[in-house]
């Protein structure tokens, strides 16, 4: 929960910073214009929000991660057993039991950096080809947005 929230926090930080960029670029841009009783802000169409989750589970690579995942899983699993049931010291198996879940977190994260850049990779396309300055997870987002889940699922369907 910890981690989770530092990541909201971090997101929101990056959020301002972003759009505090922007606000200033169209303050900038805007000085030689009359000036309004209102600020400028970036227009709301230049924020867009995703929904990484669905974005995750609609890479065309993912059912054959997981289940290379599952196999690796499986393997590791058996050969924890293998090494608990060879030794009589209670510390000893959990540590070998603690060193195959260290090393399937390890093959977990090499096999998902791939899913994760062609995720990203395809929000950047999306949000530059529709001139978004900012995307935020529409989990963080209460209100406005442009939702461009779908337009970036679409992206990824296309490098299939």
């Amino acid at each position: 929960m910890r981690k989770l929230s530092l990541v909201v926090l971090f997101a929101l930080v990056v959020a301002l910073c972003v759009c505090g960029s922007a606000f200033a670029a169209a303050k900038k841009s805007t000085s030689s214009q009359t000036k309004s009783a209102s600020p400028s802000f970036p227009a709301i169409e230049s924020i867009g929000i995703v929904d990484r989750g669905e974005i995750l589970n609609n890479h065309p690579n993912l059912k054959n991660v997981r289940q290379q995942l599952a196999d690796i899983e499986k393997k590791k699993a058996n050969e924890a057993k293998a090494l608990a049931d060879k030794e009589t010291d209670n510390n000893k198996k959990a540590q070998a039991y603690q060193t195959k879940r260290m090393e399937l977190a390890q093959e977990e994260q090499r096999l998902m950096a791939p899913i994760y850049h062609d995720c990203e990779q395809a929000v950047r396309e999306v949000s530059a080809r529709k001139k978004i300055v900012l995307v935020l997870d529409k989990f963080v987002v209460l209100i406005g947005g442009v939702d461009i889940t779908q337009d970036v699922i679409q992206q990824l369907a296309k490098k299939k």
